[in-house]
């Protein structure tokens, strides 16, 4: 009797645990209601106002396991700084933060992770920032997903030194000052996927570039930027001065781009190098191509010979940026 009664005293105390567990992650939402918050502590949180006009940061999150739901509201900060700031350090990064479902606009950045680490932004619209909609720096494991990016300064999204993320299903449009920006800039990302995005009416498509390796950009949709669609670019230097010694660096390589839809770009496809001196475009001296392409749907191509392949007539099943439910 007494093994029973320790058997049942053991399964009540398991069961009360569960109850306690589930009691906390049922507690309501905290609220944000003021320009310049700080988060620093595990929870959810909600913003239940607009933030207009913020003097300084939006919010800012500095803290792990964080969920920040935005309920539809806006944020707005004029004078240069981030709308929502996911900000660790070096030494210690944020990880598992969720910001979703809200607008950032007129920031200097809309939405930028530095230093984080498994955490998401999704179903965020964030437009006509100085800077980028979403800004990705030195950050990790992530996920992009479901953004809408329009009309900022530089790019609609940046990864900066970053890598193991997914950006996927996301819509950049109208991005760059008229010289430089890209719908999606990659600068020394690696082993990232980019797929399924929708890409339109940027300077550049999706733009890679610092040596970016092992990334995968697939199922993308990009047509009508006003340079290239996607572009694996490195850079090329000539010494003014004798003896003339050429450089060539930071191509991107063992990078596959597979099953994109491509049109109305004047290089829809691209792989070079830019003297950033002379205002030339180079292609690759050894001829090699540097970098996988495989079954795109292209009209115009600038690269070395035999690199991309044939135009590939795709499907609208082979495209997951015309399905934009998964």
């Amino acid at each position: 009797m007494a093994y029973r009664e320790n058997i049942m005293f053991k399964k009540t105390s398991v069961t009360l645990l569960i109850l306690a567990a589930g009691s906390v992650l049922a507690a309501p939402p905290q609220s944000v209601t003021d320009c310049g918050t700080i988060i620093t502590e595990p929870g959810n949180y909600k913003l239940v106002n607009d933030l207009l006009d913020c003097p300084e940061h939006g919010i800012l999150i500095e803290g792990s396991d964080i969920t920040l739901n935005f309920m539809g509201h806006e944020i707005s900060c004029p004078d240069g700084w981030i709308g929502v700031f996911l900000m660790g350090t070096e030494e210690t990064t944020v990880k598992n933060i969720t910001v979703k479902n809200g607008h950032v606009s007129n920031c200097g950045e809309g939405i930028a992770l530095w230093f984080a680490e498994d955490s998401k932004v999704m179903n965020m619209t964030s437009t006509g920032n100085q800077g980028s909609g979403i800004a990705v720096w030195e950050s990790s494991n992530s996920v992009i997903m479901h953004n809408y990016v329009h009309g900022n300064g530089n790019d609609g999204i940046l990864s900066w030194q970053s890598s193991g993320n997914l950006f996927k299903h996301n819509t950049s449009t109208a991005s760059g000052d008229g010289w430089s920006g890209a719908g999606i800039t990659l600068d020394g990302e690696t082993d990232s996927r980019i797929m399924c995005n929708r890409i339109h009416d940027n300077v550049d498509g999706i733009l890679s570039y610092g040596g970016s390796s092992g990334n995968l950009l697939r199922g993308n949709l990009v047509s009508g930027n006003h340079y290239s669609g996607i572009a694996m670019m490195g850079l090329y230097w000539k010494d003014p001065d004798p003896p003339y010694e050429e450089y060539y660096y930071a191509m991107p390589s063992g990078n596959t781009i597979r099953a994109n839809i491509l049109g109305d770009n004047p290089s829809d496809l691209w792989e070079a190098y830019w003297d950033e001196l002379g205002g030339n475009v180079l292609l690759n001296p050894d001829g090699m191509c540097s970098n996988t392409w495989e079954k795109n749907q292209f009209e115009t191509e600038f690269g070395p010979p035999g690199c991309f392949g044939v135009p590939y007539e795709l499907k609208d099943k082979d495209v997951c940026a015309l399905d934009y439910d998964d």
